[in-house]
């Protein structure tokens, strides 16, 4: 009897381990198939809207300026952005205003020598030049940039003179825009050049110290004091090299946190430009801790800038100091040929900067082309100046970017001969290798413009 109760245990013993394994196989199988199930309805869902959009993006025609998608339709039936307002509903010069808030300008028609575009019953007659606008989207398509964009402006009236954009991959053009705000990398020391000048008396032949390279971000030499260093640059030279570590040192030890805030507003950051066109704010925002300012101050963080704003700003130089309002929209015109709308006279937005400044920073521009990192685009191989009669000045700026992603190369600068003036911006973002940067498309279109 001990022997049969034994077994009878055993077998016992033996269910349970037996029932402890299923209900263990059985939860296995219960999370497996509940996973599968979550991620095929997942993937069913992804699949339709990738299918949705796919349809949908072949059945239209879309463009855009970066703000927001517009399709158009040819034979000039009715037409909805995302806004809900459309060509049909543009009914008066505040509907017109509306429309064209959300929908870019089309530069297509020319008329004598000015691009014309009929919205509505209205015609709209544009200030860009044809010959720059051309010069900068051929330059963008032959060298077929990833994204391209160049806004110009003349610097004494605000006029839109330039207003290019360029995708190569036409599925991305909603990415770039003169009216979008993009890291500018070294275009900020201008501002940082122009506080340091107005504010504490720098000038060109003012020597800075400083151990290192004149670039990378290594702490060690951007936190010693500004006195120290095996190394000495002038302040004209810094600007010209765009010498990081030098203007880091100006940005912290001389100027302070108070101060660049005072002048990036002074700059019309922070606050909306009037603009016919949706554009967005040139941002800034300057940090409290020492080396983060210091970073900031020299281009490296914390900074946003639209290309029609660097237009602007590079503009300053040689107008006495002056951010003028832009305009784009020369004149508008009835079905009846009746004027209805023409622009009057430039309008100040403010003055950041004196006169004095200003002719001190256009001298440090002009040695960014003579002297500095931007020579190689205004000079060829056998040292020829490629703009005879043309005195140019400007700034480069180059940072790593995520939106979109790739290598921001910029230039902001001006041209004038003769009493004829162009203030510009250009930026060319590049993924990883470029064929031409920002300073090579502003000298093309400088070129254009002047002959």
């Amino acid at each position: 009897m001990e022997r049969i109760k034994g077994w009878k245990s055993y077998q016992k013993t033996l269910n349970k381990r037996k029932g402890k394994k299923n209900k263990f196989v059985s939860i296995i199988k219960y999370i497996a198939i509940t996973v599968f199930i979550v991620l095929f309805f997942y993937g069913s869902s992804k699949l339709y809207f990738y299918g949705k959009s796919i349809l949908s993006v072949e059945s239209k025609k879309v463009q855009g300026t970066g703000i927001r998608p517009i399709v158009f339709i040819k034979d000039g039936l009715t037409v909805k952005n995302s806004s809900g307002f459309g060509i049909s509903d543009v009914k008066s010069l505040s509907s017109l205003k509306k429309y064209l808030k959300y929908n870019p300008p089309i530069f297509k028609t020319i008329i004598d020598g000015h691009y014309v575009q009929k919205i509505g019953s209205y015609t709209v007659v544009y200030t860009v030049d044809p010959t720059v606008q051309k010069e900068a989207e051929n330059v963008f398509k032959k060298y077929a940039v990833p994204f391209g964009v160049l806004a110009a402006v003349n610097p004494d009236t605000g006029a839109v003179i330039g207003f290019a954009s360029y995708s190569y991959n036409k599925s991305q053009s909603d990415e770039i825009s003169p009216l979008i705000s993009y890291p500018p990398g070294s275009l900020v020391k201008i501002i940082t050049a122009s506080a340091a000048i107005e504010s504490k008396g720098f000038y060109p032949g003012f020597n800075i110290c400083f151990s290192g390279t004149m670039y990378g971000t290594d702490k060690t030499y951007w936190k010693q004091n500004i006195g120290i260093g095996s190394n000495k640059i002038s302040f004209k030279q810094a600007f010209a090299k765009s010498c990081d570590v030098a203007f880091g040192k100006v940005a912290g030890y001389y100027l302070g946190r108070k101060l660049l805030i005072n002048y990036f507003n002074k700059f019309y950051f922070n606050k909306k430009i009037p603009f016919v066109l949706d554009l967005h704010k040139s941002k800034a925002y300057i940090p409290r801790k020492f080396y983060q300012l210091e970073l900031t101050g020299a281009g490296f963080k914390n900074v946003k800038m639209t290309p029609i704003q660097a237009a602007l700003i590079a503009g300053s130089a040689i107008n006495g100091g002056k951010i003028v309002k832009p305009y784009i929209i020369k004149e508008i015109i009835s079905s009846s040929g009746k004027v209805l709308y023409i622009h009057k006279g430039a309008k100040t937005l403010n003055n950041p900067i004196t006169a004095k400044t200003a002719h001190i920073l256009k001298q440090m521009m002009i040695a960014t082309i003579t002297k500095g990192v931007a020579h190689a685009d205004f000079y060829n191989t056998s040292g020829r100046y490629m703009l005879p009669g043309v005195v140019v000045g400007g700034k480069t700026g180059t940072i790593s970017g995520n939106n979109p992603k790739g290598l921001y190369q910029w230039f902001a600068g001006f041209g004038e001969m003769k009493g004829k003036k162009i203030a510009l911006s250009s930026l060319v973002i590049e993924n990883p290798v470029w064929k031409i940067e920002g300073g090579g498309v502003a000298e093309k279109a400088l070129l254009a413009y002047f002959f």
